[in-house]
C-alpha cells in the first residue's frame, strides 16, 4: 500500500461530478459504454504516476481525497508536474482486454480532476480486481454499467506493483546450444549453469511493467562486474542478486561467493539506475533448484522463491510454481550460494571502489 502509485490515463472526458457539495458523481453514467485505448493506441502506453500534491488528501476525510470539495482543494500530481485539483469517482462494472486479445471483467475505479481528466485508478487491497490489472499489458478498457457513484472520495493509500528477480527482454542466457535471448526459452529448454551444467527451465513467465520508481531496472556496463562480465549491457531488475567473488566478500561476510542485489553495486562505475525506459518486460525462470546462470556472460541468479518473490508474483502464477514444486508450500528453498545481508552489505561496493577491484575476481 503506498500513496504514490500507477494510473492510466484515460484522456479528458465528461465530468462525472459536475454538482460540489456533496458525495454523488451526479454524471457518472454518460461514460457508460465508453472503450478506452486500441490496438494502436492501447493503455499500457499511459501509465503515470500518481502522487499527493501540494494541498493532498486528509484536509476533510482523513484517508481519503474527498468528493464533495467543501474543504480546502485537495490536490495529486502526474508524473510530478503540476497540482491537479480532485473532483470525483465512481465504480463502473467493466471489461478489460489485453494485448494477447484474452479478456477479464473487472470493478474498475476511475476518477477525476476538475477539467476532466479521467483515469483509472488501482485497487485499495490485493483483490481479484487488482490481479487482473497487473495479469498483463492492458489494451483497452469498457465500462458496461455503473457499480456505484456515492462515495466519500478516492482512497489515498492503494495497491502498488512490488518489484521481481528477473531478466530484462532480450538478455542473452547461456545454454549449450549458445547464447539465447531469455524470451526465447521455453520451458524444457536447457541452460547453462555454474555448477550443475546443463539444467533444464521448468518454468518461465514474462510481464510487462512501467519502468518507473523502483521498478526501474539497473544497467550494468560491460565489464563491470568482472572482465568478459557482462559481455554487453546487462539489465536487471533491482533485487536481481549477482554473484560476486572476492576477498574482500571473504572480509565482510565469511564467505568468497556470495549473491547481491544489483542495486546494492550503484556505488561502483557501470551500475547505474536506468531512467531512460518508459516500460520494460522482465522474464524470470527457475530449475529444479536456484542456480547461475550466465546473463550476457555474468554470474546471476534463477528465481528464488523466497518470501518477497512470493508476495510479488502474481497469484496464478505463484499457484503454477507450486503445484511444480511442491515441497515450495512448506519448506524454503535452498540457496545457490549465501544472500549478503546486513549492514556490511552497503560498504561492500565502497571497499571495492575505493581498492579499485571488480566485485568478481579470478574466475574462469
Amino acid at each position: 500500500m503506498a500513496t504514490t502509485f500507477n494510473v492510466i490515463s484515460l484522456g479528458v472526458q465528461t465530468l462525472i461530478d459536475p454538482t460540489e457539495g456533496n458525495t454523488t458523481a451526479e454524471n457518472a453514467s454518460s461514460l457508460v459504454g465508453l472503450t478506452f485505448g486500441n490496438v494502436r493506441d492501447p493503455l499500457w502506453e499511459n501509465v503515470q504516476s500518481f502522487s499527493p500534491g501540494t494541498n493532498s488528501y486528509g484536509r476533510g476525510t482523513n484517508d481519503a481525497y474527498d468528493m464533495n470539495n467543501n474543504a480546502a482543494s485537495e490536490n495529486f500530481r502526474i508524473n510530478g508536474g503540476p497540482n491537479q485539483v480532485f473532483d470525483g469517482t465512481a465504480i463502473y462494472n467493466a471489461t478489460i482486454t489485453y494485448t494477447d486479445g484474452t479478456t477479464a471483467r473487472i470493478t474498475a475505479v476511475i476518477f477525476q480532476d476538475t477539467n476532466g481528466n479521467t483515469y483509472l485508478a488501482p485497487e485499495f487491497s490485493a483483490n481479484s480486481d487488482q490481479t487482473a490489472l497487473q495479469a498483463k499489458p492492458i489494451q483497452s478498457l469498457k465500462l458496461n454499467s455503473l457499480e456505484g457513484t456515492n462515495y466519500s472520495g478516492l482512497t489515498a493509500s492503494r495497491q502498488t506493483t512490488n518489484f521481481m528477480v528477473c531478466f530484462a527482454e532480450g538478455t542473452l542466457i547461456r545454454t549449450p546450444d549458445g547464447d539465447r535471448a531469455v524470451e526465447t526459452l521455453n520451458v524444457g529448454d536447457r541452460v547453462t549453469t555454474l555448477d550443475s551444467g546443463a539444467q533444464t527451465v521448468r518454468w518461465i513467465k514474462g510481464r510487462m511493467v512501467p519502468a518507473i520508481g523502483d521498478m526501474r531496472p539497473v544497467r550494468i556496463a560491460p565489464d563491470a562486474l568482472g572482465r568478459g562480465m557482462p559481455t554487453r549491457p546487462l539489465w536487471v531488475s533491482r533485487q536481481h542478486r549477482m554473484m560476486v567473488r572476492s576477498p574482500v566478500a571473504t572480509r565482510m561476510f565469511g564467505q568468497r561467493e556470495v549473491l547481491m542485489p544489483a542495486h546494492k553495486l550503484c556505488n561502483l562505475s557501470g551500475f547505474d539506475i536506468e531512467n531512460s525506459m518508459g516500460f520494460v518486460t522482465y522474464w524470470h525462470f527457475m530449475c529444479d533448484a536456484h542456480e547461475i546462470v550466465f546473463a550476457n556472460g555474468a554470474p546471476a541468479e534463477t528465481l528464488y522463491l523466497g518470501q518477497e518473490a512470493r508476495k510479488s508474483i502474481l497469484p496464478e502464477a505463484l499457484d503454477e510454481v507450486l503445484n511444480l514444486f511442491p515441497d515450495l508450500r512448506s519448506h524454503t528453498q535452498p540457496a545457490v550460494r549465501p544472500f549478503a545481508k546486513g549492514a556490511m552489505i552497503d560498504r561492500f561496493a565502497q571497499r571495492l571502489a575505493k581498492n579499485g577491484k571488480k566485485p568478481v575476481e579470478h574466475m574462469a
